[in-house]
């Protein structure tokens, strides 16, 4: 049974801890954006091999979940948490000691590995320690640590770069990572699935509303971490902002993302869920194409409007997930969808964003991107929830 039927005193104290763990690991992803110039500045390297990092890591983080999401139900879902944070944090204490862009690179593929248990487990623990009445906003308050992440790391960027050196700035996160860890082990309970994974993952893979799921994962994935990883080269080194006003501007064009994560847990929870996923899908694409305008003026509302749209998929994404499947199922169907959407959508994607940024231009990519996500906002319409909602 889950312990908490309701957001309130030891359940919202115990949804705020989880909260923490994404907004640590999803601060992870969000960093490198805003540290790119940086980096490209100190090896003197071309945007596509700054953004190479940006694929190591979504190529390490894909290498695993999948993995993890088959296993990490047999291990249990704590243990794989506790297993992802503690080698994150040996990988953050290395980074400062490199001298080359290829031990950067090395490191960045090793935390990929590391960082990619987490997903598969998310949607489990959450489920498991809450009562199915509340699992749209549980899902969606602490999916907003993700969107905090995407707001606050650029300008927490602006700050330690006043004292720090990029390298340096993980001493802090593998601090935070340590205390998050430590408070996880003590208050949350194991959760292992017992069942044989032979006796569904055959059957879960033929599904073909899993592998749709997957494609529109892939979208709405390339639509926040291809599209966030990238922006920062593309109004520092392709239009006329500082590093200082960039990340300044970026960081709070990801504010809205903040409110309305959970606005969308709201609605999911009394609304439609397709139409939901919809419309965000779409919102997603149409602001993605602004941002490839020649207005700078257009170009910075977009950024505003892209960043508030695309935090409102996943909250509507997490509940489809755990309306679709089964308790033993869902960290299977979040580690598929995540490690296709990890190959295509933030590791291939970024690249071809970089590559675009030095032979084409970054604005040919964002409208072309913005696009294809219209079109395949089409597809959730094509996702088949059970006449009967999995309870567990």
């Amino acid at each position: 049974m889950p312990c908490y039927a309701t957001i309130r005193g030891k359940g919202l104290a115990f949804l705020l801890l989880l909260w923490s763990l994404w907004f640590l690991i999803m601060a992870v992803r969000t960093i490198l954006g805003p540290i790119l110039p940086f980096i490209e500045d100190e090896f003197v390297i071309t945007h596509a091999k700054s953004t190479s990092l940006v694929a190591l890591l979504a190529l390490g983080q894909a290498a695993t979940l999948f993995f993890s999401g088959l296993f990490a139900g047999k291990l249990g879902y704590k243990r794989s948490i506790l297993l992802c944070f503690a080698v994150s944090v040996v990988v953050f204490l290395l980074i400062p000691l490199t001298r080359t862009f290829s031990q950067v690179a090395v490191l960045f593929f090793v935390l990929g590995l590391a960082t990619g248990v987490y997903f598969p487990c998310l949607v489990p623990v959450v489920t498991a320690h809450f009562s199915p009445s509340v699992w749209g906003r549980a899902l969606a308050i602490q999916d907003t640590g993700a969107s905090l992440a995407a707001f606050g790391v650029p300008l927490l960027t602006v700050l330690l770069a006043r004292f720090l050196s990029w390298e340096q700035f993980y001493y802090v996160i593998a601090a935070a990572y340590t205390v998050s860890g430590t408070l996880f082990l003590l208050f949350s309970k194991e959760v292992r699935v017992e069942k044989a994974l032979k006796s569904y993952l055959g059957g879960l893979l033929k599904r073909k509303d899993l592998w749709i799921l997957a494609i529109i994962w892939t979208s709405a994935t390339g639509a926040f971490m291809a599209v966030y990883q990238v922006t920062p080269l593309y109004l520092t080194k392709e239009l006329p902002f500082t590093k200082t006003y960039a990340n300044t501007l970026f960081g709070f064009s990801r504010l809205g993302g903040v409110a309305f994560g959970p606005i969308m847990g709201v609605i999911v929870d009394r609304f439609d869920v397709k139409r939901s996923m919809f419309l965000v899908l779409l919102a997603t694409g149409a602001s993605t194409m602004l941002l490839g305008q020649p207005n700078l003026t257009v170009v910075q509302v977009g950024l505003f409007l892209q960043g508030a749209a695309i935090m409102g998929f996943f909250a509507t994404g997490l509940m489809a997930m755990s309306r679709m499947f089964k308790m033993e199922e869902r960290s299977v169907a979040a580690g598929f969808s995540s490690t296709v959407s990890g190959v295509f959508g933030a590791s291939l994607l970024p690249y071809l964003f970089g590559l675009s940024g030095d032979y084409i231009s970054f604005k040919f990519a964002m409208v072309v991107f913005g696009a294809l996500v219209v079109l395949s906002s089409g597809l959730v319409f094509a996702l088949r929830f059970p006449a009967r909602e999995y309870p567990s």
